[in-house]
């Protein structure tokens, strides 16, 4: 079975992850936007299935790649365009396709998919532009519940995502590169 650390992308934020299905309470729902090739998804499913917490996970992504980032631009154009089936057939090889349900789309157009307030958790990980980051931040704000988080990925990497993370949030707790922000 494939273990999510045979998978390429990027994945340095367990804790994370760990933290949010540690609170969780079954009946939750979580969502990922920017999944790549599954990575962190893997690591995420994997985690939920050993809690044995009813947790309803949703993966958000267009699987081709930011347009602002050539070297994902050119994995995508080795894949015929998109990278969702390397995806699919990560999550079945690993063993969590029945946990993750995949949005083959834009994250503005996956938030629309969730009333407002019933997300527990939302990690975003998607373009890292200023301009999608704070779009992001703005169209899945209000679909996390009071008490749940908002999280995302790269705030030490990329000044962009930092700039919009505290323009629309201002503070926010940090860990393992990633912005978390828990909604009052």
């Amino acid at each position: 079975m494939k273990s999510y650390s045979d998978i390429p992308g990027w994945f340095g934020f367990s804790g994370v992850y760990d933290d949010a299905v540690r609170v969780a309470k079954s009946g939750d729902t979580f969502v990922e936007v920017g999944c790549w090739m599954g990575k962190s998804t893997v690591y995420l499913a994997s985690r939920i299935r050993r809690s044995r917490k009813s947790i309803r996970f949703f993966a958000v992504d267009t699987f081709k790649g930011s347009p602002n980032e050539e070297h994902m631009l050119q994995i995508v154009r080795e894949h015929r365009g998109s990278v969702y089936e390397a995806f699919k057939r990560n999550l079945r090889d690993a063993g969590v396709s029945s946990l993750v349900n995949p949005l083959v789309c834009s994250s503005i157009q996956g938030s629309k998919e969730f009333e407002p307030g019933s997300l527990s958790f939302v990690f975003i990980d998607a373009c890292h532009t200023y301009k999608a980051v704070r779009s992001d931040i703005l169209a899945w704000l209000p679909k996390v519940k009071t008490g749940g988080i908002l999280a995302g990925h790269d705030i030490g990497t990329y000044r962009s995502v930092a700039e919009a993370v505290e323009g629309v949030l201002g503070s926010v707790r940090v860990k393992e590169n990633c912005w978390i922000y828990e909604k009052g």
